[in-house]
């Protein structure tokens, strides 16, 4: 009787240790003082492993290891845990907790498997969308290894779309063309519906062009009404072609300064010469038919002078745009951290992509621990603005950011120093860089600093130089574009689009300027690494 009698009374003494042990931990998560949590978590884990308390323990242990960024410990706990208790009502939690732990380690392979796991198992709408955008993000980083043995392990699951397509593509950039023909086909019949369907089908077109042929068009204006503009690119294509920096080589067709015979000229470099893409220095209205053609043939067209954005909903269309939202980025960075401004306000007209502007700016200044005391918008077509700059006047903020179109600057500048804001700075994009602005905004947009897409850098600009060239802003563009290409080696058909965008996007050249008088001045520029 009483040998059986002492392992019951140490069992409970057990428990109500643990208990005590467990309500101090979880004070302290509660507090958010997760360091401290889990030292009391892991005594219960370490010492009282056969007591109800273990098992919530070992979750919590686990989820501060998390929490305090101490992702081996909290992979470890969260796998020992998933390993005892493959029933409990914590598994979900943990097998989540697995997934982003890798994720944080950068293990992408396992970061996905446990990640599908829980999109599979869950009924939480929220988690299920944050853990799908993680697997999206982590299928792209696998090997095809990897990528064939989680297809074979959700291969009768939704999530195996996603999978196959990731397994195509990797297939199809690794020049396996028999796999990913097979994988792709298996994706579209599988899954007829699928939101891959375009991509698929481009990924085949570019199996079935074969290989490079290390040969590039472009198209100049070399006679007609811009002849004089088009001698002067090829002057720039000559150089080029004289020094052998280039990898591929520069095969160049005459638009005639006309849209069909641009497109005309297009198919000739595409169906003759068979280039991997063509570089199109061209005017909007050519640009259409040429980028239209090349699309159907699965060509990549580079458009280094083209700033709008529209042409990069194309695919395979490239430009030199550097956004609005962009630009907002840089102003607010610089603003904070060289013009020492802490407090900011925001105008904007309602509309849609000045709002946009507006909350990227908001973002950034928040983000660089910068204030944002007021953020206005009015409706577009207000001419008077008092109430809004009352509101901001009484937030005392150094600067006001005026997200809005050339016109309005001009508009709401008078009125901002009329409601007692002269002192205040305006900041501002690139609507701030016209002739208009100086001329009509006069002393009211006097000191005002914005961001605008640079033409070219300054060390591009040097190599401009050295080669005889002068200050033409759109010559330059296109030197940059060619000199950015020098880095393009070793492409293959699959790989090109993507190594045309990380070579032309990743690394973007922003100007800011201030109005002096009635000139706009050059400040300084701000270089944009594009992160891997």
């Amino acid at each position: 009787m009483l040998m059986i009698s002492m392992p019951l009374e140490a069992q409970v003494e057990s428990n109500i240790m643990a208990a005590t042990i467990y309500d101090k931990g979880n004070e302290y998560f509660k507090q958010k003082d997760y360091a401290k949590a889990v030292i009391e978590f892991e005594k219960i884990v370490n010492q009282y492993r056969n007591t109800n308390a273990y098992e919530p323990a070992l979750y919590l242990a686990a989820f501060n290891y998390f929490r305090l960024d101490n992702f081996k410990n909290a992979v470890s706990l969260s796998a020992k845990f998933v390993k005892e208790f493959p029933n409990s009502t914590y598994l979900l939690n943990v097998v989540y907790l697995l997934g982003e732990s890798y994720y944080k380690l950068t293990k992408d392979y396992e970061a996905a498997y446990y990640l599908i796991e829980y999109y599979n198992l869950s009924e939480d709408s929220t988690g299920r969308r944050k853990a799908l955008e993680r697997i999206l993000e982590t299928l792209p980083n696998l090997s095809i290894s990897q990528l064939e043995k989680l297809h074979r392990i959700f291969m009768a699951n939704p999530i195996d779309e996603h999978i196959l397509f990731s397994l195509a593509q990797n297939e199809a950039r690794g020049n396996k063309k028999k796999e990913a023909e097979r994988d792709f086909g298996l994706l579209l019949r599988r899954f007829p519906d699928t939101k891959y369907t375009i991509e698929a089908e481009e990924y085949k077109r570019f199996i079935g062009l074969g290989e490079t042929t290390g040969r590039v068009g472009i198209l100049l204006p070399l006679s007609g009404s811009f002849s004089n503009y088009g001698q002067k690119l090829l002057d720039i294509v000559k150089v080029f072609q004289k020094n052998k920096s280039l990898s591929f080589s520069l095969n160049y067709f005459d638009t005639k300064s006309d849209p069909i015979e641009a497109t005309i000229a297009a198919a000739k470099l595409i169906d003759d010469i068979h280039v991997d893409f063509i570089i199109a220095p061209i005017r909007v209205y050519e640009a259409f038919g040429v980028c239209g053609l090349a699309y159907g043939k699965s060509v990549p067209v580079i458009l280094p002078l083209t700033s709008e954005s529209r042409f990069e909903s194309i695919p395979l269309v490239f430009t030199s745009a550097q956004s609005n939202e962009a630009q907002a980025r840089v102003i607010a960075e610089y603003s904070i951290d060289d013009l020492g401004i802490t407090k900011f306000a925001i105008l904007y007209p309602e509309i849609a992509n000045y709002r946009s502007i507006a909350q990227v700016f908001a973002n950034e200044v928040k983000k660089n621990n910068g204030e944002v005391v007021a953020m206005i918008g009015f409706d577009p077509d207000s001419v008077t603005l008092k109430e809004e700059l009352e509101k901001i006047n009484e937030k005392t903020p150094e600067a006001i950011f005026l997200a809005m179109d050339t016109d309005k600057i001009i508009n709401t500048a008078t009125q901002v120093a009329y409601y007692g804001l002269e002192e205040v700075r305006l900041l501002g994009f690139d609507t701030f860089n016209d002739e208009k602005v100086t001329r009509l905004g006069e002393k009211y947009v006097d000191g005002a600093v914005f961001a605008a897409p640079a033409p070219i850098d300054s060390l591009t600009l040097k190599e401009f130089r050295k080669e005889g060239f002068q200050g033409d802003d759109l010559a330059s563009k296109f030197f940059q574009v060619l000199w950015q290409l020098k880095k393009l080696k070793n492409y293959d058909r699959t790989t090109l689009p993507d190594l045309i965008s990380n070579i032309l996007k990743g690394r973007e050249v922003f100007a800011i300027y201030q109005i002096k008088g009635y000139d706009i001045i050059r400040l300084t520029e701000v270089i944009r690494e594009q992160k891997e």
